[in-house]
């Protein structure tokens, strides 16, 4: 039986990062063309993403929904840009860029209080 839906076609190199929104409702894909796409979730192979953000400088793997406040993602840069972003999925806006000083390899709200865990690769590869 056939169950592919969609095929969601937006970004120029290999996605390397997705995370459906807790309400399932929004995809967020990040890739190695420093792009991270916002998907409604009933989008159609004709679809556009909703959102495309292309403030980071380097591939996005690391995207993190808050559990807490609904629309809000953090979105991690690789080597060439080292900044976690947190941004409002209904507006588009970008909310605070922090720089780490390495690669946001990982992302990962605490479900029980507003704090986000952050893993880094190169150069310091520590949480």
């Amino acid at each position: 039986a056939e169950h592919k839906v969609a095929t969601l076609s937006n970004h120029t190199q290999e996605v390397c990062g997705l995370s459906w929104s807790p309400d399932g409702m929004t995809l967020a894909s990040g890739a190695n063309d420093n792009v991270v796409s916002l998907w409604d979730a009933t989008a159609s192979s004709s679809s556009r993403p909703r959102f495309e953000f292309t403030d980071h400088q380097a591939a996005v793997k690391a995207l993190a929904w808050s559990p807490h406040e609904r629309n809000l993602l953090a979105t991690g840069g690789g080597t060439g840009d080292k900044c976690i972003k947190f941004w409002n999925t209904r507006t588009g806006s970008l909310l605070n860029s922090i720089d780490t000083g390495s690669q946001v390899s990982g992302l990962q709200w605490n479900p029980k209080e507003k704090e986000i865990l952050s893993s880094h690769g190169y150069t310091e590869n520590h949480l």
